[in-house]
C-alpha cells in the first residue's frame, strides 16, 4: 500500500476538497434520511405533478374569469353609429344615411359567433346575479332594434348600407341568423320596451322559406359543392326554430327541428364513433369522417338547446335524449389529460382547440344539471374542461387558442393547420356560457376531492380525511336524503309508515310498500323519486324521531313530498309504543308524561302534525301531496272498510285547510278498486296480515299513486 505523504504542498488540495465534496456529502447524507418509500410514506397521496390546474375550481375565480371577458367585450364591441363622412357620432338615429356606418369594435355585432356571445352574457348574468352581463346583451339588442329601421330604409332604397346592419336585415345565410335569432328570443322577455319581433320574424322566415335545401328538406348550402351539408348549420338553425316554438306558441317549429336534427344526423352521425362527421355532400359516394372539433360542438349544443325547451310530451325527446347521451359518453372518452379536446376529436396530432372545449363544458355541464346525464360519470370532466379553459383567458380577458371560421374539407391538413386567434369570435360565447353553468353545477353537486380525484356526490361531506368511504344508508337501511338529485331534476320524496315503506324497503317476510314501486310508474327524465318512509312511525313520531327533518333539509324548490299517516296514530300517545296523536283535525294539544322516560311531552292532533308538513314543505316553495292511508284488507258486508270518517277524512281536511296543497284520496281509490276486484283476489294483494302489501299489492297502489300524481302536475 502506497504510503500518503502529508505536508505544505498537499495541505491546500485537502482544505479545497473538502469545501468542494462537504456540501455533496451533505446532500447526500440527507437524501439518505428523506427517501420516501412503500414502509415509511403512502405513496399513493402523493401529489401529482400536473402541469394544468387539476382540482375543483372556487366560484369566486369562476367569476374573475367570467368579469374579465365581460370588460374585454364591454370595450370591444361599442354601440354607436358614425357619419360616414365626419366619422361623428349619430345620436339622432333619423341622421342615417348610405354613409352611415356601424362603428368598429373588435368584434361583429350581429354576426353567428356573437349571438352565441349574448346567450352566453345573459346566462352568466343569471348565475351571477348580476345586471351588467345581462344588459351586455340587452343594451346591443336594443341598439340594434333602433337604428334597424333607418338602415331598412336604406336598404329598401338600393342604397349602400353598413354590412353588420346588411347581415342582419338581409341574411344570406343561416350563419346570419340562428344564433342571433335564438338570442333575440331569450333576451324579449327581458326587454318589454323593445321590439325585437321584426327582426326575430326576418330570421325565422329565412330559414324556414330562403336557405337551400335537399330534396328531402334538409338544410343545405351551395359551397363548396353543390348541395352540400354542413354540421355547423345545425346550430345556426335549430336552436332558433325551437325557441320560436315556445315564444310564438307554434308546434310546428318544434317539429321542424326535431326533423331536421334527424336528417342531419341521418347523414352525419357515425354510430360507430358516436361522433359527426363535419361534411356531407349529395353524390358522394363516400363521405370521410373528419371530427372536428367545434361542429361536434355545435352539434352537441343544438342538443342541449332544444331539450331544454322542447316540451316533456313531445315523441322526439327521447330520440334526442338518446343522441345526446350517446355524443357526451364518445366525447368524454376523447378529453385530453390537460383537459381540452383536439381540433380533430380523434387525432391527439392536431392541437388542442379552445372554444369546442368550452362548448363540450357547457353542454356536459347543462345535460348534468337537467338530470339527463349522470353527475358521477361526467361531472370530473366538465371541471377539468372548466380549468383548462379557464387558463386560456389571459388577464385582459382574451380568450386565446380559438380556431379561426372553418369551411368543410376532405383531408386532415386542412384542418390540422387552422390558425389561432384571440380575435376569433367564437371562443367568447362559449366560455361565458360553460362558467355560468359550472356556477350552477357547482350549487347543485358537492364534488370533493377523494382518494387525490374529484369525485361528485349529492351530497356533502364534512371530513377532512384524503380518502373516505360514501355511506349513505343508517341502520334503518335509510339512504341519505337527497341522494338521487341530478341538477335541477325535482325529486319526488315519499314519507310514512310501513304501508309506503316495509322494514329496510328489501320486501322481507314478502312485505312491500308502495314508494317502493312508485318510480317504475314515473318519468326518470322528469323526476327521481326517494322512499323516505319507515315502518311503524306515526305522523308524531316520525318528527319526533328526526326522521322529517333530514327529509325537510334537502328539500329544494320544485321538488315534490308525497306523505301518508294514519296506521299507527291511534293507541295511547305515553305508553306502550308511545306514538299516538289526539284525534281530529284541530288545534288542540295535551301534555303527556312517557312512562318510559318519565319526560314531559305535549301531543296535538293528527291534523295539526299533517298541517306542519304541508307548510314546511310550502316554505322549501315544493310540493306537498297528501294521501289518505291505503285501506286494511278488512270486508263487511262485501265491501273493503272505509277510514272516510277518520284519518283519511282528517288527511283531506289537512290539505284542504292550506292553499298550495294538493290531496289524493288514496284510501277511496284502493277500496273503490277492491270492491270491483272482490275479497278472494284481494287476499292476494297483502302478505301476513290484513295491513301489509305484497309486492303485487304494492306496486298496483303504487300505480294508483302515480296516475293521480301525474294527473295533479298536468293540473298544477
Amino acid at each position: 500500500m502506497k504510503k500518503i505523504i502529508f505536508n505544505r504542498q498537499t495541505l491546500p488540495y485537502l482544505i479545497t476538497c473538502f469545501f468542494v465534496l462537504s456540501p455533496v456529502l451533505q446532500v447526500q447524507a440527507k437524501s439518505r434520511k428523506t427517501v420516501q418509500n412503500d414502509f415509511n410514506t403512502p405513496l399513493h397521496l402523493l401529489q401529482a405533478d400536473y402541469k394544468f390546474p387539476y382540482g375543483i375550481p372556487q366560484q369566486k375565480d369562476i367569476q374573475s374569469v367570467l368579469e374579465r371577458v365581460l370588460v374585454f367585450l364591454e370595450e370591444s364591441t361599442p354601440t354607436q353609429v358614425l357619419d360616414g363622412k365626419t366619422q361623428q357620432v349619430l345620436s339622432d338615429y333619423s341622421r342615417i344615411d348610405a354613409d352611415a356606418r356601424l362603428q368598429q369594435g373588435a368584434f361583429r355585432l350581429a354576426s353567428y359567433e356573437w349571438g352565441v356571445t349574448y346567450m352566453g352574457m345573459l346566462s352568466a348574468g343569471q348565475a351571477l346575479s348580476n345586471q351588467r352581463f345581462t344588459d351586455y346583451t340587452l343594451d346591443r339588442f336594443r341598439f340594434l332594434a333602433e337604428t334597424a329601421p333607418y338602415f331598412r330604409q336604406q336598404m329598401e332604397a338600393g342604397r349602400p348600407m353598413d354590412s353588420q346592419m346588411r347581415q342582419m336585415l338581409q341574411p344570406a345565410a343561416l350563419d346570419d341568423c340562428g344564433s342571433m335569432c335564438a338570442a333575440m328570443i331569450k333576451a324579449a322577455p327581458l326587454m318589454p320596451d323593445t321590439d325585437l319581433k321584426p327582426l326575430i320574424n326576418n330570421y325565422v322566415d329565412y330559414i324556414m322559406r330562403k336557405q337551400s335545401r335537399l330534396s328531402d328538406g334538409t338544410l343545405s348550402r351551395n359551397r363548396p359543392f353543390f348541395n352540400s351539408v354542413w354540421l355547423d348549420d345545425l346550430f345556426m338553425s335549430l336552436p332558433a326554430l325551437v325557441q320560436m316554438g315556445r315564444y310564438g306558441s307554434d308546434r310546428r317549429y318544434y317539429d321542424e327541428a326535431c326533423r331536421q336534427f334527424k336528417l342531419f344526423a341521418e347523414k352525419m352521425f357515425v354510430p360507430g364513433q358516436g361522433l359527426f362527421r363535419h361534411a356531407w355532400v349529395q353524390g358522394m359516394d363516400s363521405h370521410p369522417d373528419f371530427f372536428w372539433g367545434r361542429a361536434n360542438g355545435w352539434a352537441l349544443m343544438t342538443l342541449v338547446e332544444i331539450l331544454e325547451v322542447l316540451p316533456e310530451s313531445h315523441p322526439q325527446r327521447a330520440y334526442l335524449l338518446d343522441m345526446l347521451r350517446a355524443q357526451i359518453k364518445a366525447l368524454a372518452a376523447l378529453q385530453s389529460p390537460e383537459g381540452l379536446w383536439h381540433q380533430l376529436l380523434d387525432r391527439n396530432d392536431t392541437y388542442l382547440e379552445t372554444s369546442a372545449s368550452a362548448i363540450f363544458c357547457y353542454a356536459f355541464a347543462k345535460a348534468i344539471n337537467r338530470g339527463w346525464v349522470d353527475a358521477q360519470a361526467y361531472g370530473p370532466a366538465v371541471l377539468l374542461a372548466w380549468n383548462a379553459v379557464a387558463a386560456k383567458v389571459d388577464a385582459q380577458g382574451m380568450v386565446q387558442g380559438t380556431c379561426v371560421g372553418t369551411g368543410m374539407a376532405f383531408d386532415p391538413a386542412f384542418y390540422a393547420h387552422r390558425p389561432v386567434s384571440p380575435y376569433a369570435a367564437h371562443g367568447y360565447g362559449p366560455v361565458l356560457l360553460a362558467g355560468a353553468e359550472v356556477l350552477r353545477l357547482l350549487e347543485n353537486f358537492h364534488p370533493k376531492m377523494n382518494d387525490s380525484a374529484v369525485q361528485f356526490y349529492t351530497h356533502h361531506f364534512n371530513t377532512t380525511a384524503p380518502i373516505f368511504e360514501e355511506r349513505i344508508e343508517n341502520n334503518h337501511g335509510l339512504k341519505v336524503p337527497g341522494y338521487s338529485r341530478r341538477g335541477r331534476r325535482p325529486v319526488v320524496f315519499t314519507i310514512g309508515d310501513s304501508t309506503v315503506r316495509n322494514s329496510d324497503g328489501s320486501g322481507r317476510n314478502g312485505q312491500w310498500g308502495w314508494g317502493n314501486f312508485l318510480g317504475d310508474f314515473l318519468n326518470p327524465d322528469s323526476f327521481s323519486v326517494e322512499n323516505h318512509a319507515l315502518g311503524g312511525r306515526s305522523s308524531r313520531t316520525f318528527i319526533e324521531e328526526g326522521l322529517w327533518q333530514r327529509v325537510l333539509d334537502v328539500v329544494e324548490e320544485g321538488d315534490y313530498v308525497l306523505m301518508q299517516f294514519g296506521h299507527n296514530d291511534g293507541g295511547e300517545p305515553h305508553r306502550g309504543r308511545a306514538r299516538a296523536t289526539l284525534k281530529g283535525n284541530g288545534d288542540q294539544a295535551e301534555s303527556f308524561v312517557m312512562e318510559s322516560t318519565g319526560d314531559t311531552i305535549l301531543v296535538h292532533t293528527y291534523g295539526w302534525y299533517m298541517r306542519r308538513y304541508i307548510q314546511d314543505v310550502l316554505d322549501k316553495k315544493a310540493v306537498p301531496v297528501v294521501c289518505s292511508l291505503i285501506p286494511r284488507n278488512i270486508w263487511q258486508d262485501g265491501k273493503v272498510g272505509r277510514n272516510d270518517d277518520t284519518y283519511a277524512l282528517w288527511a283531506q281536511q289537512a290539505a284542504e285547510s292550506i292553499e298550495g296543497a294538493y290531496f289524493i284520496d288514496l284510501n277511496k281509490l284502493i277500496c273503490d278498486k277492491y270492491d270491483v276486484l272482490g275479497k278472494n283476489f284481494v287476499n292476494t294483494l297483502y302478505y301476513g296480515d290484513h295491513t301489509h302489501t305484497s309486492e303485487l299489492g304494492a306496486k298496483m297502489n303504487a300505480a294508483i299513486v302515480a296516475e293521480e300524481f301525474k294527473r295533479l302536475i298536468q293540473e298544477k
